[in-house]
């Protein structure tokens, strides 16, 4: 089997052992089939291999792949389809009502090919249905966009059988609508196909059946939160999931609102609510989850629950800074997801990993506290995330026997028009590296991104075939069921702006506010 040396000025091989090792200067990677085979000095792997095709240079930066454990297999963003940023609550309001179905072979595929530009080579995919009914079709469109695009997906479908629109049991938000609405409500959702729990199951059957052997594929379950899902249904997700030795990914404690709704409805937080039904474990990530008690942190800590910090939607949709610092001193395995809401609107993960080091600076008390380093934020988004995506060790790193993903990035487009030698090189990488500056980008040994071009697909015409198809006019059934979940959202905004407020005391207290 023929050999690929991947060179570079610095090669990161471990960030699991940064500073103190995990770092080779003048350095290669080895790699036969799909799998690194040998890291070290590139003369010395240049002797043993010297018929190995090799990339880079000795102006290059090699890195694993990036993990981003919180996608939604979106490409055009909610921005650039007509729906602003606002309160979480109210913006899934518009979401639904806005949001037109997109092709989710296409969307999925253009979302692969940004994410591997930015030097991501593994993507935790929380599969939503774009529309009702849909639900097949869609989950295996967009495992064959994975499959075309070579990423490697931690893949689930979310799951949900409660509180359809806002926080409170169906019946109960229909008796506040005019019974007209509500009728024209019911029809809408009545031309659509049914797609029951059981449903739900018979697929989760058939996508183990199809892909539960397939090298980049990893099937997890999704609920698509505790406020969604009734505690029967998270018990079943949890049982089926263990009967396949898989994980288990959901959204919680997004929101303000979605802790006081713990409190209301469980009588104690949700983290310990989800705890007491046996949900948690090393083979669980929650979403977001800023609104945890310390007391929940320790929760995940004790049963190795992982946390995926989404920084930038956090901040769009106005759900506040998920205390990443305090969950790190605490044990908690916390790796970084984008969410399809990269604050440039571009999914740029480099640029991401800036984000949460900054955030994460924010004085804590007049003690002078650690805050993550350049080398803790980049295990959140290699090594930690390996581990929330249930992959494990095979990814994340470059050590011999790993998977081979691995990103070369042009050292010298980091570095500017100068940077002093003294400079930490995963410090340059953390506070300047873009996407822009991805060079190759390689998965399970394929050549993805080559020179900053694709080596598979033609993004030009996918970006044309989504752009006409995002344009096209909604089927007549997808423009009615639209029309009234538009006269629904001052409704759901009522709803939640009416709430009382709840009695919490934020993770982070900022600057001037006490």
């Amino acid at each position: 089997m023929s050999h690929k040396l991947i060179r570079g000025l610095y090669v990161i091989t471990d960030p699991a052992r940064l500073p103190s090792g995990g770092l080779v200067k003048d350095g290669a990677v080895a790699v036969e089939g799909d799998e690194v085979v040998a890291t070290g000095r590139h003369a010395e792997l240049r002797a043993r291999y010297p018929e190995a095709e090799e990339l880079g240079s000795d102006r290059h930066l090699v890195m694993p792949g990036l993990v981003n454990t919180h996608h939604h297999g979106q490409g055009l963003s909610t921005i650039q389809m007509g729906v602003r940023d606002d309160l979480l609550e109210l913006w899934l309001a518009d979401y639904w009502a806005w949001m037109k179905p997109l092709d989710a072979y296409l969307d999925t595929l253009y979302g692969d090919l940004k994410l591997i530009r930015a030097g991501v080579t593994t993507v935790l995919h929380a599969g939503y249905t774009r529309e009702p009914g849909n639900a097949r079709e869609e989950a295996f469109a967009s495992l064959k966009a994975h499959a075309d695009a070579g990423v490697r997906v931690a893949f689930g479908l979310q799951a949900r059988d409660q509180n359809s629109f806002a926080y409170e049991p169906d019946e109960v938000f229909m008796r506040g609508l005019s019974s007209e609405l509500a009728g024209r409500l019911r029809a809408a959702l009545a031309e659509f196909p049914p797609f029951s729990t059981e449903d739900y199951f018979g697929l989760v059957d058939d996508l183990f059946a199809a892909y539960g052997s397939h090298p980049r594929v990893t099937l997890l379950l999704c609920p698509s939160g505790p406020q969604w899902c009734s505690d029967a249904l998270l018990q079943r997700l949890r049982k089926v999931a263990t009967s396949y030795g898989a994980g288990l990914h959901l959204h919680s404690l997004e929101s303000p609102y979605q802790r006081e709704f713990g409190r209301r409805h469980y009588g104690t937080g949700t983290v310990e609510h989800l705890h007491g039904l046996g949900i948690l474990g090393p083979d669980v990530s929650l979403a977001h989850a800023v609104w945890m008690t310390e007391r929940e942190m320790e929760i995940c800590a004790a049963t190795g629950t992982s946390v995926c910090h989404n920084a930038s939607s956090n901040l769009r949709l106005r759900c506040g800074v998920l205390p990443a610092a305090l969950l790190l001193e605490k044990g908690v395995n916390v790796s970084i997801g984008m969410d399809g809401m990269g604050l440039n609107d571009d999914d740029d993960m480099l640029q991401e990993l800036r984000l949460v080091a900054r955030l994460h600076g924010l004085p804590r008390r007049l003690e002078r506290l650690p805050c993550p380093t350049s080398a803790d934020v980049l295990r959140m988004a290699t090594v930690n995330g390996a581990r929330s995506t249930t992959i494990g060790p095979s990814i994340g790193t470059l050590a011999p026997g790993a998977k081979a993903d691995v990103v070369l990035l042009d050292l010298d487009a980091v570095a500017g028009a100068y940077l002093d030698p003294r400079t930490d090189v995963v410090d340059a990488l953390v506070y300047r590296a873009r996407g822009a500056h991805v060079d190759t980008v390689l998965v399970a040994g394929e050549v993805l991104l080559r020179d900053g071009r694709f080596t598979k697909l033609d993004e030009g015409e996918i970006v044309a075939r989504l752009a006409e198809n995002a344009a096209a006019a909604p089927t007549p059934h997808v423009a009615r069921l639209l029309a009234v979940l538009d006269e629904l959202r001052p409704h759901v905004h009522r709803l939640f702006t009416g709430w009382p407020e709840p009695d919490f005391q934020p993770a982070y207290v900022v600057d001037s506010l006490v």
